[in-house]
């Protein structure tokens, strides 16, 4: 529902997989989606309203992100799908190096579901750890299919 949690996204970049479809339908159904957006400063999460050309941009890292200033606070997230180079089965998660998604997710609600979504060769045995690493609950790959 509109004023229920939110699902936060990400606008894909040529390597990830590209949730374009997911954002469309979820629109249709009015589900509450947000994605990253930079500010001048950091990262926030801001309300997608559409993707057509008037409501997204091209941010700084040349990946596409809201337009509209419609800010929601991480810890109105009900569901964070997740970008990243590489996860664990158990929920570790290697990302681009700046940190950004964990200090999204830092803010995020402990009960909010955090799934990586990932290419099936991205799965690894291992990845070294920080403290300040967030884990994700868990990953969906690109082998799965609809029944």
């Amino acid at each position: 529902p509109p004023d229920g949690p939110a699902i936060a996204v990400y606008f894909a970049s040529p390597a990830e997989i590209n949730l374009s479809e997911f954002v469309k339908s979820s629109l249709e159904r009015n589900a509450k989606i947000v994605a990253p957006r930079w500010n001048g400063e950091t990262y926030e999460l801001a309300r997608v309203k559409s993707l057509n050309a008037e409501d997204v941009r091209t941010g700084p890292m040349n990946i596409l992100e809201p337009a509209g200033n419609d800010i929601v606070q991480p810890e109105d997230v009900g569901v964070w799908l997740i970008p990243g180079l590489a996860f664990t089965r158990d929920g570790k998660r290697l990302g681009y190096g700046g940190g950004w998604y964990d200090r999204l997710l830092s803010k995020a609600a402990q009960k909010s579901l955090k799934i990586g979504i990932a290419h099936d060769f991205q799965i690894v045995d291992d990845i070294p750890s920080e403290p300040h690493d967030i884990r994700i609950d868990g990953v969906v790959t690109s082998d799965v299919q609809a029944p």
